[in-house]
């Protein structure tokens, strides 16, 4: 093998045990929840949870078929059972007795019982309880479903706004740089004043010093962004642009909200769960039958064995009557159960109309400030620009130009700030997510 060989090969070694990162581009909102829905851990266990619930319901639906058994036993009876009766019926002498052993010393039994349900109400109790269960499920699902895409979307325009943040960052970089330019060379004119002119460099290091700190910022945003995803890397390709800012008159109806249907979905699996203490004490009703095969020996030498073959059908009727105040204990926790459920359910449905309301009251507040905010950022794009015009000339000193770029600085950050709260609380107002 050549060196040239030589080298292609522990470079194609280098390429292959690289570890392969998995980066995902995102390009809006639905895709990311989209992929978050697909991929995210907490999306995938969310979806678990019906599927358990609905085979639970499986369970308790299975006690109402048939259930058949299969069996067998060996037995030794070291001391046979024994009875006495009277000698004379065997035609001994009147008043004395026999002792009568039942069976041989070794046996072996096989056989099958098959055993039917035919009244438990409990049962039917525990079963409707159990599809209740798994509707609570499914909305307990939705409802961590809700949550992932709450915690997604506020990440995710918090993100935005700090990726806008960094292209205006640039913008002042190119700012700070032409002005340090200028600065320079009227000091080596000696036409500015050196504190001015440190104060032009002071100005340009603040700058990237900024953008150091909103670097670690998005940085930042990108993590919670990539652990909730459970990916290596996450590219957000969307701009946050223009909003048409639409009116919004009330918060909307929470009854449609997870939350609310799985706190209603309690209330009746605790109604259920009632229901069935109430029956747990009920008699039950019960169809069985058996069937053996018996065969007995005692293994002594030329001995025959017998053997004979056994079969019974039986209704038993069982009547609980007393077990320790279980049921009653059981009945007055399952009534606290329910009363807790109801609070439970009023404490929901005030949570999320409060929720509504300020998510309401968040975007009336950006909805108010929007033309403001933009009047005061065309208001401080154009001193910009004439900032730069007279600094260029001359005609302007540092600190009225620093005062006009900060200005700008601060109504720019405010509009951004501003235009992502109105798109992340019109998002929520509506619930279009």
């Amino acid at each position: 093998m050549t060196d040239h060989m030589r080298y292609l090969y522990i470079l194609l070694l280098v390429i292959i045990t690289q570890p392969v990162t998995a980066q995902v581009a995102i390009d809006g909102l639905d895709e990311l929840l989209e992929f978050a829905d697909k991929n995210s851990p907490a999306a995938q266990q969310a979806r678990l949870q019906p599927l358990m619930a609905k085979k639970d319901k499986q369970v308790q639906a299975s006690v109402f078929y048939p259930r058949v058994n299969a069996f067998a036993t060996g037995d030794y009876y070291p001391i046979l059972a024994t009875q006495l009766i009277p000698a004379e019926a065997l035609g001994g002498t009147p008043g004395t007795y026999l002792k009568a052993q039942f069976g041989l010393p070794y046996v072996f039994a096989t056989g099958a019982e098959v055993t039917v349900p035919v009244i438990n109400l409990e049962n039917w109790a525990k079963l409707s309880k159990a599809k209740a269960q798994y509707q609570q499920s499914e909305w307990s699902s939705k409802v961590a479903l809700e949550n992932l895409h709450l915690q997604l979307i506020q990440a995710y325009y918090q993100a935005l706004v700090t990726k806008e943040v960094l292209n205006l960052n640039e913008e002042n970089e190119q700012t700070a740089d032409e002005l340090l330019r200028i600065m320079s060379q009227r000091n080596e004119q000696g036409v500015v004043d050196p504190a001015d002119y440190n104060r032009s460099k002071n100005l340009s290091l603040d700058v990237k010093t900024t953008r150091i700190g909103y670097t670690r910022t998005m940085q930042s945003s990108v993590n919670n962004l990539v652990a909730i995803l459970d990916t290596d890397t996450v590219e957000l390709r969307e701009e946050l642009d223009s909003f048409e800012w639409p009116v919004l008159y009330n918060a909307g109806d929470v009854t449609r909200r997870p939350a609310w249907q799985e706190a209603a979905w309690k209330v009746r699996t605790a109604e259920l769960g009632l229901s069935h203490s109430r029956s747990a004490g009920l008699p039950e009703l019960t169809l069985s039958g058996r069937y053996t095969y018996n065969m007995q020996t005692n293994f002594e030498p030329g001995f025959t064995n017998i053997d004979f073959n056994i079969a019974n059908i039986s209704l038993k009727l069982n009547v609980p009557l007393f077990q320790g105040n279980y049921y009653r204990a059981a009945k007055h926790k399952t009534k606290l159960q329910l009363e807790s459920a109801k609070l439970e359910q009023e404490r929901t449905e005030a949570a999320l109309k409060q929720q509504k309301e300020d998510w309401l009251a968040q975007y009336n507040a950006a909805f108010s400030k929007q033309k403001v905010l933009e009047d005061k950022l065309a208001n401080a794009k154009d001193n910009l620009r004439i900032g730069k015009l007279n600094i260029k000339e001359g005609v302007m000193e540092f600190d009225q130009f620093n005062n006009i770029f900060m200005e700008y600085n601060r109504a720019r950050m405010e509009y951004l700030q501003n235009l992502a709260d109105g798109i992340l609380y019109h998002l929520l107002s509506t619930q279009n997510f």
